[in-house]
């Protein structure tokens, strides 16, 4: 039976530690290996910091949700927002000839994750749904 959590985190940059404390406590219950820990982990920060960053622009006391599933084969990790939707087609990946600060945040989602997709189908707000495959096959990327 897969494990389930939930936890709501406010849009500050302090929550974030809270976030990957939750993160690494379901994971080592499930046994998740360290390095895919720590990949999911730098994801869930830059996922949350790109949150607070543009779906809320720095607003505090907003609320960002937080779903973990983890099963024998994958851990599904969902964000959830309230804010600006964000828009998958105006996404361009960062030039690596031309290193500048930023910018990186969905391009290294993209990278560590087996599966992303935004869904900003409701109008208002993003769920970001990202699955990694516990058996390190990887799957195509999608971002839509």
């Amino acid at each position: 039976m897969p494990a389930f959590s939930e936890l709501v985190i406010d849009s500050q940059v302090d929550e974030l530690a809270r976030a990957r404390g939750w993160l690494t406590e379901h994971a080592h219950a499930a046994a998740i290996e360290e390095r895919m820990l720590q990949e999911m982990n730098l994801v869930l920060s830059e996922a949350c910091a790109n949150v607070i960053r543009h779906a809320y622009k720095g607003q505090a006391g907003q609320p960002i949700e937080l779903h973990i599933t983890i099963d024998d084969e994958k851990v599904v990790l969902q964000i959830r927002d309230q804010g600006i939707p964000f828009d998958a087609e105006a996404y361009h990946p960062p030039d690596h000839d031309e290193p500048h600060e930023g910018g990186y945040g969905v391009f290294i989602i993209q990278s560590l994750m087996d599966e992303v997709n935004y869904d900003t189908s409701t109008g208002v707000g993003t769920t970001l749904r990202m699955v990694k495959y516990r058996n390190g096959a990887t799957r195509p990327h999608s971002t839509t």
